[in-house]
């Protein structure tokens, strides 16, 4: 290219005139001298090395070809015929930023709202919201495994019995079943199940685990349990037992009347994990992004309940040493300092919810009945709560005699995960002194005897103990069990009986947990 051909190229970008004081100190002024030595350049070089050449880099700098295509772009936007003739000034320039700002916008809201990218971010903000909120001072662990929900499965199919899964093997042989194991206090699943058949196996599957590990498993409820695409349509159904009353639950139902649905919980609606993206409320450093969510309920970040409600389990254990302190906004319950989202519509300012709808105490009593754990939001603030925690099983009917209703009471409190979290923590205990002392116990009675007076260490049998005495010792009356069983030497079983200080609408109740463990078999 020419030294004409430059100079008419300068021309055609630039008005060419000499320096004036008077002029916008913004301008960009060329000069003769500017000129003539861009006549020089561009005899051996084009326009664009030209140029570049003012910057002092060299095509072997990394930045060299980056530099090229941005003032490619720029001498593009600057010949267009809307530009033409217009001084290159700060307005020109941030104008030309801004149009950039808003193609990245919309590329990035393309990414964002992306159905699998959205999964991928609420995994890893889930996780972010437990971790942020454990006090891992307080002998806390969280590990992860990363497998998906059609593996585990299949996983299970696999083995030949639950017992060689890999779940299994993580869970309870490396840990529970190994000496110096540390037992896992429960297991957070990052999946939403519906009541389809293959779903329903997945749950028998890890809820089986989870019984022989004590270890509840928690997870979400997917809106198909409700014949619904999004939970924002719950509020519309009017009777939650006719609707579980249907054939398509027969399997589900089949399910929640096993022994091992009491270790398996679901939580729901979702909640935000991360208010949208805005220059004012919460900014992208490296550009102007604005994220549009108008219009559709799922550009939002939903995030998977059962992070919440993890983050309840390890807030109990760190300030009680276990997780019944897990529900009502005074008693450990509480989810706070939730995103929200302020947007303008029609004029007004409207506020997006930190969960996908607000739920009723009417609806939570349903659903707490029907087997799920549902997350409550504080109507006018930025918090949540849980108000019950129902594993799945459901309740049985023992008649209508004292007796019967005192089993029943006993029976339902033992599916709630604030009282089952209690006798499974005294379980590991059992496990982990049993192979400590083994060898050192000859008879039933010897096992018995030590057992009991192990466990009254945290036995106060007062009517009103103080908040520290109930700290330090949690159990009003506990008594152990241990008898030979029938047809299986070299095991005992084991029947914990506990009754907590705390009361259940005034009335006191027991829980109680059978086992067996492994006798010692003299060399």
């Amino acid at each position: 290219m020419g030294n004409c051909a430059t100079e008419h190229w300068l021309n055609s970008a630039w008005t060419l005139r000499p320096p004036n004081p008077t002029d916008n100190k913004e301008a960009i002024v060329i000069t003769n001298d500017t000129l003539q030595q861009h006549r020089e350049l561009t005899s051996d070089y084009g326009v664009l090395d030209c140029i570049i050449a003012e910057t002092k880099l060299t095509p072997e700098d990394d930045a060299y070809e980056v530099a090229k295509r941005g003032i490619s772009a720029f001498v593009e936007e600057l010949l267009k015929p809307q530009n033409s003739g217009e001084p290159v000034k700060k307005a020109l320039v941030d104008r030309m930023i801004a149009q950039i700002d808003m193609k990245l916008s919309r590329q990035m809201d393309e990414i964002l709202h992306h159905e699998q990218f959205q999964s991928l971010e609420s995994s890893w903000r889930g996780l972010h919201l437990l971790v942020d909120r454990t006090n891992f001072r307080e002998n806390i662990k969280i590990e992860l495994m990363n497998v998906s929900k059609q593996d585990l499965l299949e996983d299970f199919e696999d083995s030949p019995e639950v017992t060689q899964s890999g779940l299994y093997k993580h869970v309870y042989t490396a840990e529970y079943g190994q000496f110096g194991g540390e037992p896992v206090a429960a297991i957070i699943g990052n999946y939403a199940f519906s009541p389809s058949a293959p779903d329903v196996r997945t749950m028998q599957y890890v809820a089986s685990v989870a019984s022989m590990a004590h270890a509840p498993f928690i997870a979400a409820a997917g809106p198909r349990f409700f014949g619904l695409e999004s939970f924002t349509g719950l509020p519309d159904i009017k009777d939650l037992r006719d609707h579980f009353e249907g054939p398509q639950f027969a399997k589900w139902q089949s399910f929640r009347q096993q022994e091992d649905a009491r270790h398996l919980a679901l939580t729901l609606p979702r909640f935000l994990l991360r208010s949208p993206y805005d220059p004012e409320n919460n900014p992208v450093k490296t550009f102007v992004y604005k994220e549009n969510v108008s219009g559709d309920h799922e550009h939002y970040l939903w995030g998977n309940t059962a992070y919440a409600f993890a983050t309840r389990l390890t807030d109990s254990f760190a300030r009680y040493r276990w997780c019944p302190n897990i529900i009502g906004p005074q008693s450990g319950g509480a989810v706070e300092d939730l995103p929200l989202h302020h947007f303008e519509s029609m004029g007004e300012i409207e506020t997006k919810i930190p969960t996908e709808i607000l739920v009723s105490d009417r609806r939570e009593y349903e659903l707490a009945e029907q087997g799920f754990i549902s997350l409550a939001m504080r109507k006018g603030s930025d918090n949540a709560a849980f108000f019950s925690a129902n594993s799945v099983q459901q309740p049985k009917f023992f008649g209508n005699s004292e007796e019967g209703k005192d089993a029943e009471l006993n029976y339902k409190l033992g599916a709630q995960l604030p009282y089952l979290f209690i006798v499974n923590r005294l379980a590991h205990y059992l496990k982990v002194l049993q192979r400590e002392q083994l060898g050192s116990w000859k008879e039933r009675t010897d096992l018995e005897l030590e057992l009991n007076k192990w466990i009254r260490q945290y036995v106060a049998d007062q009517d009103n103990p103080s908040a520290e005495v109930r700290g330090r010792r949690p159990l009003r009356a506990v008594n152990i069990a241990v008898s030979d069983v029938e047809g299986e030497p070299g095991w005992y079983r084991i029947g914990l009986s506990v009754r907590p200080h705390f009361k259940y609408m005034g009335a006191d109740f027991t829980l109680s947990l059978v086992g067996k463990l492994d006798k010692d078999q003299p060399v």
